[in-house]
């Protein structure tokens, strides 16, 4: 398709993204060269009378909505067998992918997300249209920090009867409400506030509230398992956290916000700091070698982290060099500092990661009994142990010697007995 032109006026010149029924390109309007995103439905799936006229009613519908946070719709056609839909492109990315490649969001990054979401979900309630696949592949925010609501390929209004594929519930597993997987016809604006519910709790931890090896086992957890907590996840969380998402993800739509000004409002009321204050204990200095210290590392690195266990004058490193850091604290979270989001981690590889391959929360160093633990936090570029990619959260006792890798940083093991100064 790249290089068609739609209706001798829209030219597909790159590709955005690709589904089960429909690709997005980005579309250069021949007539004011102006970029627009098309998305185009598959033959297959054009074939098909129920799938198209889905397209078709999703076109409707967002013509009926305007506003800074839902994607604006520019035109709908039919060319050579394939139907299409013009919106604004959003020069961006999802919250999915910034989940993804930059780990969770610092608190008030991801509340002004969710309230933009709201924003969007307040719209779309006000036109009686309820748009039953809010997730984070949904919600795109584009460069200058404005989120938009797309793709509501799923929705329906209290006014349009309901076109739902025969044999499966609508919606995605992760972010379903109940009712909505008992019959999608209860759905209500109540369902997608319980959506976008799962969708901070995922940019708030890097995690979704349920997991399981299969579609079902999550949505049963979301009928029937008990509320987790953020709290756990990401300890720098006010339980207030806790307290917002046992009401946002109750399982009866009565027990949950009744509409989005009272989820909006919730969120006004949490506390918004992203900055955790520098841990005590934290100090900086160079080590010098010493009789006793393990055999020379490689010389041409620059830092080495360094984690003390007091007590004991036993130091436990992480390590590229002579030049140390001394963290005496028993959880310190390793990553990439972020300047412009106000993002600190308790240790910041960024002079070392001149690519960008590590994460701003990309793993946790934990001091238990003596011991040393790794856990990764859901990285992109996953943590390494000897060679071994860790699962999310998953923690790997260090020990001495070993290689652990973070992006494309090498660090070594490397453990002294020698009292700190």
């Amino acid at each position: 398709m790249l290089g068609r032109v739609l209706k001798n006026r829209f030219k597909l010149i790159d590709e955005r993204g690709r589904g089960s029924m429909a690709t997005v390109y980005i579309g250069r309007d021949l007539e004011t060269n102006c970029i627009y995103a098309v998305k185009v439905l598959s033959r297959e799936a054009a074939a098909d009378e129920e799938l198209s006229e889905r397209f078709e009613r999703e076109f409707e519908l967002l013509s009926r909505l305007s506003g800074p946070h839902i994607v604006r719709t520019v035109d709908f056609g039919e060319d050579r067998g394939n139907l299409f839909i013009v919106m604004d492109y959003v020069d961006g990315h999802n919250l999915k992918h910034s989940v993804l490649t930059g780990g969770p969001f610092p608190i008030a990054s991801a509340i002004d997300a969710m309230q933009q979401a709201t924003a969007a979900i307040a719209n779309a309630s006000m036109k009686s249209i309820v748009h039953r696949d809010i997730k984070p592949q949904n919600l795109l925010r584009g460069v200058d920090g404005v989120v938009k609501l797309t793709d509501f390929g799923l929705a329906r209004s209290h006014e349009s009867r309901d076109i739902t594929v025969t044999g499966y519930f609508v919606g995605t597993p992760f972010y379903v409400a109940p009712e909505q997987v008992e019959n999608s016809r209860l759905a209500d604006t109540r369902s997608d506030l319980y959506s976008l519910g799962c969708v901070f709790f995922e940019t708030l931890t890097g995690r979704v509230p349920f997991e399981g090896d299969h579609a079902w086992d999550v949505v049963m957890q979301h009928m029937k398992g008990p509320i987790p907590s953020a709290c756990a996840l990401r300890r720098e969380l006010s339980p207030t956290f806790d307290e917002f998402f046992q009401r946002a993800l109750a399982k009866k739509p009565d027990d949950r916000f009744q509409s989005p000004q009272e989820f909006s409002a919730a969120l006004n009321q949490l506390p918004q700091a992203d900055i955790v204050p520098p841990r005590e204990g934290v100090t900086s200095r160079t080590l010098a070698p010493s009789p006793d210290a393990t055999p020379q590392i490689d010389a041409v690195a620059q830092m080495a982290v360094v984690a003390g266990i007091s007590g004991q004058g036993l130091i436990w490193g992480l390590t590229q060099g002579s030049t140390a850091f001394l963290l005496t604290a028993p959880d310190l979270v390793i990553g990439r500092s972020d300047p412009q989001r106000g993002h600190a981690p308790d240790i910041d590889l960024l002079p070392l990661d001149n690519g960008q391959t590590v994460s701003r929360r990309h793993a946790r160093i934990l001091q238990r009994d003596g011991r040393v633990y790794i856990e990764d936090l859901n990285a992109y570029n996953r943590t390494c142990v000897n060679g071994i990619e860790l699962v999310p959260h998953q923690e790997a006792e260090l020990h001495q010697g070993d290689q652990v890798r973070l992006g494309n940083i090498e660090l070594r093991v490397e453990t002294r007995q020698r009292a700190l100064p």
